[in-house]
């Protein structure tokens, strides 16, 4: 009886390093797996749960950087809409600050309907500024240079 002999060749032997390699990759693949799992489910990011105002909101506000106030205040009250207690004078006047200089960029476009609803929203915000209504003038005066 003859015997059947396959011609294929063999799979070579994988080297050790190799072998060592998948391990290590795949140890830090499930790591990095459960780092993520665990970050996002702990809420390490918080980014729903912050509100408008802080120290660094009457900073801003004290030493006139109001670009600096309305990107604070779009990035924390456009996230989840709400204002610290005791900053609502810096939200108006956050507010204020970005309808003023979009008013002053559709005047100067011509595009008058855009305009008077940024006027709006000056006269609805100035009217909430309460102890930051010197501020006021001080945007204005910026805004005609």
């Amino acid at each position: 009886m003859a015997r059947y002999i396959s011609k294929a060749s063999k799979k070579p032997k994988k080297s050790k390093v190799i072998i060592f390699l998948n391990i290590v990759i795949g140890m830090l693949t499930a790591f990095v797996i459960f780092f993520l799992i665990g970050f996002f489910s702990s809420g390490g990011n918080d980014y729903y749960s912050r509100k408008f105002g802080d120290s660094l909101t009457s900073t801003s506000i004290e030493r006139g950087q109001y670009a600096q106030l309305i990107n604070d205040y779009n990035h924390d009250y456009g996230a989840i809409g709400s204002v610290n207690s005791g900053y609502e004078d810096a939200a108006a006047v956050a507010e204020y600050a970005a309808a003023a200089f979009r008013y002053k960029a559709y005047l100067q476009s011509g595009d008058s309907e855009r305009a008077a609803v940024q006027k709006q929203r000056m006269e609805k915000a100035a009217a909430e500024v309460g102890i930051y209504e010197p501020e006021l003038t001080k945007i204005d005066s910026a805004l005609d240079r």
